[in-house]
This record gives structure tokens, C-alpha cells and sequence, in this order.
């Protein structure tokens, strides 16, 4: 007998699933996301619109001079 998981896309309109008994869901892609967690996206559209929604992390202005 195996346990059976279903993985969802982590992208909040995306309904996408499959279900598997891997520890990780075949043909998506897994983002590790800090130490313990990890999300899953059905394709790189749906990663770049997770990431679009995050402020970003550094911010280079074009007209610094040094």
C-alpha cells in the first residue's frame, strides 16, 4: 500500500493538482521557500506570477554614480 499526496499549484489562481506517491510531484516545479517549506508550480508562468506579487528584495537605482 502506498499514500498517495496530491500537490496543488501554489499559484493562487491556478487549480492545477496531480496526485503521486513521491515526495515530490512529477513535471512541477519545486521552489524551496526557507528551511522547512517548499511550494510547487505547474509551470514557470505561475512561478513568475508568484514572484511578481513580492516586493522585491533589492532595489538598484539607474542613476547612481559613485
Amino acid at each position: 500500500m502506498s499514500i498517495s499526496r496530491v500537490y496543488s499549484c501554489d499559484w493562487r489562481e491556478c487549480d492545477h493538482h496531480v496526485q503521486t506517491a513521491s515526495l515530490r510531484p512529477p513535471m512541477f516545479l519545486t521552489v524551496d521557500h526557507g528551511a522547512e517549506e517548499s511550494l510547487h508550480f505547474c509551470t514557470w508562468d505561475c512561478v513568475l506570477k508568484y514572484a511578481a506579487e513580492k516586493p522585491p528584495c533589492e532595489t538598484i537605482s539607474l542613476g547612481a554614480t559613485d
